[in-house]
């Protein structure tokens, strides 16, 4: 908890994975202070649960699903997918691959 969002964010989730390896199943939050403050880990392997949206995503899957719900949600800034079928960003329920 606490840790920055940085270029170092791989190794504290490496570690994390090393204490407790349920973390892969669930999301990281990320948070901040403000605008412009530095995100930080706020909390490991959370389960989402974002109010019922009316949009026409087809599933795709409870996480992916539950991202774009997610992504409407007043005060999220984005949410970040990783998974077989690739990576995406969520914004304002919008779904972007990122080609990595």
């Amino acid at each position: 908890m606490g840790a920055p969002f940085n270029e170092k964010f791989l190794h504290v989730l490496a570690d994390a994975l090393l204490r407790n390896e349920a973390i892969h199943d669930g999301a990281i939050m990320l948070g901040r202070s403000s605008s412009s403050g530095v995100y930080k880990v706020t909390g490991w392997s959370h389960r989402l649960h974002p109010p019922a949206v009316n949009d026409t995503v087809p599933n795709k899957g409870s996480a992916f699903n539950s991202c774009v719900a997610m992504s409407y949600v007043q005060g999220v800034d984005a949410l970040y997918l990783i998974s077989r079928d690739g990576i995406f960003v969520f914004r304002r329920g919008e779904a972007d691959r990122i080609d990595a």
